[in-house]
């Protein structure tokens, strides 16, 4: 579980830094644009003059893009790692859709898979589910998501179950396999197997209590051809 959590912050920490770097790339083009190509065209003979220039320039746009990081940090920290934040709580982490939340996974018998540990095989995988961390307070985001004209809170990663361990009908822990996002490339990253078991962790039980419903639906389209939408 341990893992499965560390990947789930790392996401929120992407989203959070994520927007730092969307707002410092605008202003970083306004202020090449402004300041920069004057500078280089009065300066166009002046090979040293021009070194000088570009190094007064970007040292200190350096300087305020790492400010931005650690205030970003400072702000975000303890709403992502705090375990009585709300991110933390069990139906955050155990925020897992199916797998047709994902366009990809109608064609994933034909990406290759692999993992970290090299012991991943197809026929192993029960099902797919994606997880989808958010986190919607970061420092810059409202201005992240104003200059870009839309609004990124969501950070998805792959699930992928290949065992369980039932007791009464009810599943007691689940084996699963995480990849660190959805694109093509992340199903060659998948982790080595993680044993989840009921109330180890917060959202733990919540997690596995997903992923038999996922399981339990998808057996039941398969025998009947029909269903809820899984």
């Amino acid at each position: 579980m341990e893992e499965y959590l560390n990947l789930y912050h790392r996401k929120m920490w992407e989203i959070a830094f994520g927007h730092v770097e969307k707002v410092f790339g605008v202003f970083l083009v306004i202020l090449l644009v402004l300041s920069i190509f004057p500078i280089y065209i009065y300066f166009n003979s002046l090979v040293k003059r021009k070194k000088l220039v570009l190094s007064l320039t970007c040292i200190p746009l350096c300087l305020i893009f790492l400010l931005c990081m650690v205030a970003e940090y400072a702000h975000s920290y303890d709403k992502i790692m705090n375990p009585s934040s709300p991110y933390n709580d069990s139906l955050r982490i155990a925020s897992v859709k199916p797998e047709n939340a994902l366009p990809i996974l109608k064609h994933v018998d034909e990406i290759p898979l692999a993992s970290i540990d090299g012991e991943l095989k197809r026929e192993d995988i029960i099902l797919f589910a994606v997880s989808n961390p958010i986190y919607y307070d970061g420092l810059f985001e409202d201005v992240a998501n104003s200059l870009a004209g839309d609004r990124t809170i969501g950070a998805a990663f792959l699930v992928a179950l290949v065992g369980y361990e039932e007791k009464n009908g009810q599943w007691q822990s689940v084996d699963i396999r995480i990849a660190p996002g959805i694109e093509e490339k992340d199903f060659q990253k998948f982790s080595k197997v993680l044993h989840i078991k009921k109330d180890e962790a917060e959202g733990a039980t919540s997690i596995i209590y997903k992923l038999q419903n996922f399981y339990e639906l998808k057996l039941w389209v398969e025998k009947n051809g029909y269903g809820p939408k899984l």
